[in-house]
Parts: C-alpha cells; sequence; structure tokens
C-alpha cells in the first residue's frame, strides 16, 4: 500500500508540475504552488524531486518516454510505410490533444525558458528515429526524396502551431480546440499534407474524397 501510495503522489506530483510548467514556464513555475495544489508540504515534494531541475527533468522525460512507446509500437505494426507515417501522424495528434501543457513546455523550452545549460538528448533522438525510418523507405524508393528531419520538424511544428497560434490567429478554424472533432481535424489536414510530400503528389483519389470539405474561414483583407 505504501509503494502504490508513493507511486500515486509522484505522478501527482509530475502532473501538476506539467501544468505549471506549461502555463508559467521554468523559471515562472514554484515549487511551493506545486506542492500547495497536490496537498503536499514543499518538504515532501523535495523527498520525490530534490530540486526544481530534477522536477523539470523527470517531467520531460515522462513524455519522451511515452512518445518512444508509441513510435515502437507503430514501426512495429502492419502495412505499408505510408500507412506507418500516417500512424504515427495521428499518434502524436493525440499525444499532443491529450497533453496541451506538454506542447507549451516544449514551446517555452525552444525560446529559452529551461534550466541553465540544458539540453535533451532524447528529443534530437526520437526525431532521428522517424526521420531515419522516412530515409530507409525513401532508399527502397516507397516514399518520395524529401528531407527526412525537415518533414518530421514539419509535422511538429504544424500539430503545435494549430493547437497553439491558429485559435487566436483563425478562431473560426478551430473552435474547440481540444474538442473531438477540432482534433479530427487537424489530424486529417497534416495528414493529408505528410501524404502530398512523401508520395510526390495528392493523396490516393478515395482518401483526398473522404476528406470532407471545409469552408473558408478567412475573412478577405480591406
Amino acid at each position: 500500500m505504501r509503494q502504490s501510495a508513493e507511486r500515486g503522489t509522484r505522478e501527482r506530483i509530475l502532473e501538476v508540475a506539467e501544468a505549471s510548467l506549461g502555463e508559467h514556464g521554468y523559471h515562472g513555475t514554484r515549487l511551493h504552488d506545486i506542492a500547495h495544489r497536490v496537498g503536499i508540504q514543499k518538504a515532501s515534494l523535495f523527498h520525490y524531486f530534490p530540486s526544481k531541475e530534477q522536477l523539470y527533468r523527470a517531467v520531460l522525460d515522462e513524455g519522451f518516454g511515452h512518445a518512444e512507446q508509441t513510435i515502437a509500437r507503430v514501426l512495429a505494426s502492419e502495412g505499408s510505410a505510408l500507412d506507418k507515417v500516417r500512424a504515427l501522424v495521428a499518434a502524436y495528434v493525440d499525444m499532443v490533444a491529450a497533453h496541451p501543457a506538454r506542447t507549451k513546455l516544449l514551446l517555452r523550452q525552444s525560446l529559452g525558458d529551461a534550466p541553465s545549460g540544458y539540453h535533451s538528448a532524447d528529443s534530437e533522438r526520437l526525431l532521428r528515429q522517424v526521420a531515419s525510418f522516412v530515409t530507409e523507405a525513401q532508399r527502397q524508393h516507397l516514399l518520395a526524396p524529401i528531407d527526412p528531419l525537415g518533414i518530421v520538424l514539419g509535422v511538429v511544428g504544424m500539430v503545435a502551431f494549430f493547437f497553439t497560434s491558429a485559435p487566436v490567429l483563425a478562431p473560426n478554424w478551430l473552435p474547440d480546440p481540444w474538442g473531438s472533432a477540432s482534433i479530427e481535424r487537424v489530424k486529417r489536414h497534416v495528414v493529408s499534407v505528410v501524404e502530398r510530400c512523401l508520395t510526390g503528389g495528392g493523396a490516393p483519389d478515395d482518401e483526398a474524397a473522404a476528406l470532407p470539405a471545409q469552408p473558408s474561414t478567412v475573412q478577405p483583407s480591406r
């Protein structure tokens, strides 16, 4: 029972810390506030994570671990190279939608809001793992020749943009960013873009036809 309670408290700390780091950034997050929201003393928090930097790293490690498991599962599944690319994109959209604060945290990190000298080899490793899969498929002439790491980074950027910036810049396009309909819309759009890049043209006619037409919500400038 004690181990279960310990694990439960640790998971709750990570959950609250992820939300706080996403909202306030590394430098704006206070351990006292996290402990208060978890319902423990700050000294008890140090029992699990001796410093804010270690807590920050643990939150990111949790996300990278989840992503690594998802990538491994998809790449080990049955299907063509393009099927696996579709599945990877869909799974990534689902991960971002399930953990919006994690995406904000990573965006803040890219702007320098992180512990001094922090560098994550895990993010590079995961990006290159997917890029290597694309590279190998291209070598076998299963996917069109396009910069593998560029397309992977493009997907990361697109998905992050749709969930963080599109609701501000084009609110009618994604009126309920975290609703199931919006998540599926982002998924369809990003998959379609990636298909066009990796097949050297448009998506197959039957799949393109399956994508529902969406009215334009961008108003012409006057």
